[in-house]
């Protein structure tokens, strides 16, 4: 994740120190707050994020707790984006791999309203109701709408794509639809979101969405649950 902007106008993010209660070497992934009877702030997980503090913006080095022979110290630090309103972006990918291709949809047939589109693949398991679909080519290329039932291989839409989609048309979804306080998975390296999963996780507040190839779209996200928002678990 990298810091894209503050919902309350500040460009430039709020930088803190803590120490830290685990070995990381990989930038932008989510810190919690220090718990009780821990070290020092703690890695998220997949789904994970409850009272959340920010996105590191760098290392921390090697965790120690022992006593040093060299008397160094035991103290190892990272740098955390604390605003509670910072928007991240996210890499969408299309598995528990960052950088994987989304996963590429292709109509076997379409509504003449401009309703219903029937697949060549499930999208009921994983579940994409009430997901973003974005048309990848076809006469709506460029254009999303909102899943509002998914059964077997049949999409279904309240708001009618603008034109009849045909076969072989192609599509790629994201794992929310903006403005939703959903549950995300993280990928692995916890820097992007698995989009190929129903919604599932922990609390992010979705912002918007930035579709462009399966392997180059973004997500807009802040922390649903963060320690400086009033509103920690």
């Amino acid at each position: 994740m990298e810091f894209a902007y503050d919902l309350s106008g500040n460009s430039t993010p709020v930088l803190k120190k803590y120490q830290v209660a685990a070995t990381n070497t990989t930038l932008g992934v989510p810190y919690l707050q220090w718990a009780d009877g821990g070290t020092g702030i703690v890695l998220g997980s997949t789904t994970g994020a409850a009272n959340a503090l920010g996105v590191n913006v760098d290392t921390a080095g090697t965790y120690v707790t022992a006593q040093q022979s060299d008397a160094s110290d035991t103290a190892r630090l990272t740098t955390v984006i604390v605003n509670p309103h910072a928007v991240y972006r996210a890499l969408l990918s299309g598995g528990s791999t960052s950088g994987t291709a989304q996963t590429l949809y292709t109509a076997a047939s379409g509504g003449s309203d401009g309703l219903t589109i029937v697949m060549d693949v499930s999208v009921a398991s994983p579940s994409l109701d009430e997901t973003l679909l974005f048309c990848l080519s076809g006469t709506n290329m460029g254009k999303a709408n909102k899943i509002t039932t998914a059964s077997s291989t049949t999409a279904t839409f309240i708001r009618a794509w603008r034109y009849d989609v045909a076969a072989n048309d192609t599509f790629m979804t994201c794992a929310f639809t903006p403005t939703q306080t959903e549950a995300l998975t993280l990928t692995t390296d916890l820097t992007g979101i698995n989009g190929a999963l129903a919604p599932t996780g922990a609390a992010y507040n979705c912002i918007e969405v930035l579709f462009e190839t399966r392997t180059t779209s973004y997500g807009f996200i802040s922390f649903g649950d963060h320690c400086f928002a009033g509103r920690p678990t």
